[in-house]
């Protein structure tokens, strides 16, 4: 609902009866109407210290939503008459509706506007009661296996007896609003990070997975690596393989250690059909038939088609005979016009392979909605900044010991990339590997965290840490300022004088910091009270951003605090106008 940018329609603060009749109409609904106590979590968001207001909005679909803010931060929103608490909400109170659990690695796909499907589900148990004894379209939060703290909150798809029926296909939970989407970053000033609230499920060790006769003893991370492949191939997570921290470092680890089994590479045959499912999932709905095959397989199947695969690599080798393929199994219906000419004449959107798909990456399409705030990433990102969804791991009791070495306390976060830089210096300050070997020596802090004493390689056993680390996501913006010629980019205020004798406020360069420009014109328009214009300039990257009237100040203001843009990144302060000095009584 909340995947792409919205336009704000009113913004009205709420009188003091009115907040009483919220808040009565809240604990009512979510059954708190006994806690009456002010000091409860619940009650705090409409304390008589916070600004309550009523924000109407026009989703992207043209849908009005009233959504109810405290102190700028959106704590519900409305539909069809119901409250459906936002994730800021579900954080101060985590118990005020039921929790649905999934896995790390599906909240990227939720944040690009999927829903949570039944094979994505983590669920303690395997009868009728792991479902929990809930209605359709009950509201329920979406939280990790690595951290309680909800990421989504939706309406139920069906009751509790027909998920367990539904024999592990088909849509489980209806996502409404997700973190990092545009109802999480309404407000810039007041966004906040995932915290982290304990795992719902642990991560499995070497104990979990005894050793069989005399078999020797696997790693622990190996396990691990058998959960993930089983997850994949699930169709849990559709990521491409394993992640490239981009420092170049992974590959060395790995040339140190022995030579591990080659994966396999994928099929042609599987990424070509992937593609397919994946163009029926996106546009599937919006698709005009009969729509010739020529034409169908360049305009909606060829875009998702990875770099590097083409049909005449696959047993298929012609594009007539995968779609007659496709036919044969019933996804879609093709009819023979004439000799050599056929048409696709419909499309089966409720064929198991298409409801049990989850979409593994944007369009094109999607990807040119990017520039108006959704990041080229896929996830959802904050309505001004540009930004996208970063891994993070978080320091926890099991490695509390490894990492108070480098003074990071349990809960904060490390990318990927300081972990293994971490480890790398805390094995070279105790001289903890041998030089002609490259194996390690694990001592007491690190038998603690691998549950074995065994000589491991640097790769594996970075591995190991990262998955025993608490796994979550930040928002992050997509890129810094450019540099030019060595220098950061430079954001130019200057004004000048339109017909009329008018003055007006340009402002340049917004997009080299990551600064969403339609968006940061709507912000200005509404603080300023001023009408905005982008105009593209001969010669200059990027469009230049025109605001009525002198508002240098004002712009100056908002860059600064928030955006937090160094003022030294800004120039033409001295253009703002003077203001007016009162008279002395």
């Amino acid at each position: 609902m909340f995947i792409k940018p919205y336009r704000i329609k009113s913004n009205i603060l709420v009188p003091g009866s009115e907040r009483k009749k919220l808040r009565q109409r809240v604990m009512t609904q979510f059954g708190r109407a006994d806690d009456e106590s002010t000091a409860s979590p619940l009650a705090e968001l409409f304390g008589n210290r916070m600004k309550v207001c009523t924000v109407k909005i026009i989703t992207y679909h043209d849908e009005p939503v009233t959504v109810y803010t405290s102190d700028k931060r959106p704590i519900f929103f409305e539909v069809s008459g119901r409250l459906v608490p936002t994730v800021y909400t579900l954080w101060s109170c985590p118990d005020l509706v039921p929790a649905f659990t999934t896995q790390p690695t599906v909240l990227p796909k939720l944040a690009n506007g999927a829903d949570l499907m039944i094979p994505g589900i983590v669920k303690q148990g395997t009868g009728p009661a792991s479902w929990g004894r809930h209605r359709k379209d009950d509201i329920v939060a979406v939280n990790l296996t690595s951290n309680r703290a909800a990421v989504g909150v939706g309406l139920l798809a069906h009751s509790s007896d027909d998920l367990y029926m539904c024999g592990g296909r088909g849509v489980c939970v209806k996502m409404l609003h997700v973190f990092g989407d545009k109802l999480w970053g309404m407000e810039p000033s007041v966004c906040q990070q995932v915290p982290l609230q304990g795992s719902v499920v642990s991560v499995p060790t070497e104990s979990d997975f005894p050793p069989l006769g005399s078999e020797k003893p696997k790693p622990a991370e190996a396990p691990i690596k058998q959960v993930t492949k089983a997850l994949q191939s699930a169709n849990l997570n559709v990521d491409n393989g394993t992640e490239n921290d981009g420092d170049g470092s992974s590959s060395e680890e790995e040339s140190e250690g022995p030579a591990e089994e080659e994966e396999t590479p994928p099929n042609p045959d599987d990424q070509i059909k992937s593609a397919f499912l994946n163009a029926l999932k996106l546009h599937g709905k919006k698709i005009q038939l009969p729509l010739l095959t020529s034409t169908f397989y360049p305009q909606y199947v060829q875009p998702e088609i990875p770099e590097g695969v083409e049909m005449k690599k696959t047993s298929y080798k012609k594009v007539g005979t995968f779609f007659k393929r496709m036919a044969e199994e019933g996804l879609i219906e093709i009819k023979e016009e004439k000799k050599g000419i056929e048409k696709v004449t419909s499309v089966n959107l409720e064929h198991p392979d298409v409801l049990s798909f989850y979409p593994y990456k944007i369009t094109k399409g999607a990807e040119q909605d990017a520039a108006a705030g959704v990041s080229s990433g896929g996830p959802a990102s904050n309505p001004l900044l540009l930004t996208k969804m970063t891994a993070m791991y978080a320091v926890n009791e099991r490695t509390s010991k490894l990492f108070g070495c480098f003074n990071v306390a349990v809960g904060q976060t490390l990318e990927p990339t300081q972990v293994r830089n971490h480890l790398r210096d805390y094995v070279g300050r105790n001289k903890l590997i041998d030089l002609t070997t490259k194996l390690i020596g694990l001592d007491e802090t690190l038998r603690e965290i691998c549950g074995h004493n065994e000589l491991v390689y640097l790769a594996d056993l970075s591995e190991t840490v990262l998955n025993c680390m608490t796994s979550t996501f930040e928002m992050r913006s997509q890129r810094g300022p450019v540099m030019k010629g060595g220098k950061r980019a430079i954001i130019h205020l200057t004004t000048a004088t339109r017909s009329g004798n008018k003055k007006v406020t340009l402002i340049s360069n917004l997009e080299d910091y990551g600064i969403n420009v339609s968006e940061f014109a709507k912000a200005v328009k509404l603080g300023a009270a001023a009408s905005t214009t982008m105009t593209e300039v001969p010669g200059v990257k990027g469009e230049q951003l025109l605001v009525q009237g002198n508002h240098i100040k004002f712009v100056f203001d908002l860059l600064t605090t928030t955006y937090q843009v160094p003022k030294a990144c800004i120039t033409g302060l001295e253009f703002a106008k003077e203001q007016k000095k009162k008279k002395k009584k």
